[in-house]
């Protein structure tokens, strides 16, 4: 395929697509691209990191969940160690995507769908081993991604969360053995709750941004087990460095009227809880008509304007800091706008949280509002079931 007819696969399908080499790991030189100038430049650099293997051009699904199941074949029985639900909508690198089990937003007739599909997928392409195949859900259909034969690596957060060894199981798919029975719902009957959240190193990476995108960039992760959703969330999020403060104050920034309306409901929650709301100038006029008075503070780049971003993250004024950039076409054409930057970059340094997807501060709020009459259990993992 050459430059000519992935612009037209582009134009037929819609932008935006994903524009990905063949053959590689955590997500390299992997692009959302949202017009043809961004294809060409993305096509050619694709080409450049897999030169001899074609580069793949799909539509790329906005508003979309993104689901994984870590499961074992022998060639026949297929083990499914649980359906894991990322938390973030799909777009985010599965790598640095928080993960839950069990899935907190998919139908019974989803699961079922997807169930049903990794048993033909699984048989059909008679896998003696460890896989992780990974779905799109959008409008109540699932779609399949791809099917990595290997083993992921949720995989050990899946086994300790449903206490099977489910390397074991592989090892004797791999050798040509028939795998023990385990019921195929049995991540669903645990009565636990199970978080995988990520670790990075942006601190050790002088530049560079937080923002999360198809490029996976984390350089770790915790899983952490609870009682309920929030439960494990909230000893997640505390295992990889997030304060969970139950006083202070936010500094909320959000990009686009869409975003704004979505995070509305968490605004006012959080304005509800007790924690005061600085809010850049767009987003307070937005919050003004809706929750009422926010405090109006001003950009980085205007030094001269108070009371200012720059003197409140330094004086440390501000808990955590919800900034979700705007989705308007524009700014994807030209890249994040710098100020937002400014403020990702000076938080990480000064070791303040930030969450720049609207999932994240979604969970976030409510995990600060379930810690407010909660307190996190602490229990032991257990160790494997002998299944045989």
């Amino acid at each position: 395929m050459n430059i000519v007819d992935a612009k037209n696969f582009a134009l037929e399908v819609g932008y935006p697509v994903l524009v990905r080499p063949s053959y590689v790991l955590s997500g390299a030189a992997m692009k959302v691209v949202w017009s043809q100038t961004e294809l060409k430049k993305f096509v050619n650099e694709a080409t450049i990191v897999s030169p001899d293997h074609p580069v793949v051009i799909t539509k790329f699904m906005l508003d979309a969940l993104e689901v994984d199941v870590d499961g074992v074949c022998d060639g026949e029985n297929v083990a499914i160690g649980a359906i894991v639900e990322h938390i973030d909508s799909a777009g985010v690198h599965s790598g640095d995507a928080m993960m839950c089990i069990p899935p907190w937003r998919l139908s019974n007739k989803i699961i079922e769908n997807i169930t049903d599909s990794t048993n033909k997928i699984a048989r059909e392409f008679h896998i003696k081993g460890p896989f992780n195949l990974q779905f799109l859900v959008k409008n109540e259909q699932a779609y399949v991604i791809e099917l990595n034969i290997r083993a992921s690596r949720s995989m050990p957060f899946v086994s300790k969360f449903v206490k099977i060894n489910m390397i074991n199981l592989a090892a004797q798919a791999i050798l040509g053995k028939k795998i023990s029975s385990i019921p195929q719902d049995m991540w669903a009957n645990t009565g636990v709750y199970g978080i995988k959240v990520p670790q990075f190193s942006f601190m050790q990476l002088e530049g560079a941004d937080i923002v999360l995108g198809v490029e996976m960039q984390s350089t770790g992760e915790a899983a952490c087990f609870g009682n309920s959703f929030y439960d494990a969330l909230s000893k997640g999020l505390t295992s990889v460095g997030y304060n969970l403060p139950k006083t202070g104050s936010a500094l909320v920034t959000i990009g686009g009227v869409e975003n704004r309306e979505k995070l509305l409901q968490t605004s006012a929650l959080l304005k509800n809880l007790g924690y005061k709301i600085f809010a850049t100038e767009t987003t307070a006029e937005f919050f003004a008509e809706k929750l009422g008075d926010v405090t109006v503070v001003h950009k980085i780049s205007e030094p001269e304007r108070k009371p200012n971003i720059a003197d409140l993250l330094y004086e440390k004024k501000i808990d955590f800091i919800i900034n979700v950039p705007s989705t308007s076409t524009l700014e994807k054409y030209v890249g994040m706008l710098y100020d937002e930057y400014q403020i990702r970059r000076k938080s990480l340094e000064l070791g303040i949280p930030v969450l720049s997807t609207i999932e994240l501060a979604e969970s976030f709020v409510k995990t600060l509002e379930w810690l407010q009459k909660n307190e996190t259990s602490k229990e032991p993992l257990g160790s494997y079931k002998d299944i045989g």
